[in-house]
């Protein structure tokens, strides 16, 4: 009897000690130099099961004045995520013109749409951006993260 308490609590502790170290594995936690994106809503389109919204910011890094637009669909019945396409158009006080495709997914809590975005620029650099977006207020706060 002894012996299979001692198991029981055994097996306890292991079964305990993988989820432990499990959450780890499936936590998604982007770290390193980052600046901040900061955009106003201009336009919000609605579609049967997409969005689309416009959007425009000054973002530091050498971008200067960007243009954004995001096509939004929906993936699932309570229609509170799914993914998102778009494009960005920048352009900073010398004149230099950059494009960027964006491809990611969000979520819905309310008024607040979560966005994780993975964008690839002309330049060849690709970009992480996570945020925000306040749909009554009509504000999207993102942190970037160069990813090469």
């Amino acid at each position: 009897m002894i012996k299979i308490i001692k198991n029981k609590i055994a097996l306890g502790a292991l079964t305990s000690l993988f989820l432990f170290i499990s959450q780890g594995v499936y936590s998604f936690d982007v770290q390193g130099e980052s600046f901040p994106a900061n955009f106003n809503m201009t336009s919000w389109t609605a579609g049967n099961g997409q969005s689309t919204i416009t959007s425009e910011g000054i973002v530091g890094e050498g971008y200067g004045k960007v243009y954004l637009t995001h096509n939004f669909t929906v993936s699932t019945d309570d229609r509170n995520s799914g993914e998102f396409t778009g494009q960005a158009r920048t352009i900073n006080q010398d004149g230099e013109l950059q494009y960027a495709s964006l491809q990611g997914s969000w979520t819905r809590d309310g008024k607040i749409l979560t966005m994780y975005s993975f964008d690839t620029i002309n330049n060849g650099v690709i970009n992480h951006a996570q945020g925000t977006v306040d749909l009554i207020a009509g504000t999207l706060k993102f942190e970037v993260f160069q990813v090469n």
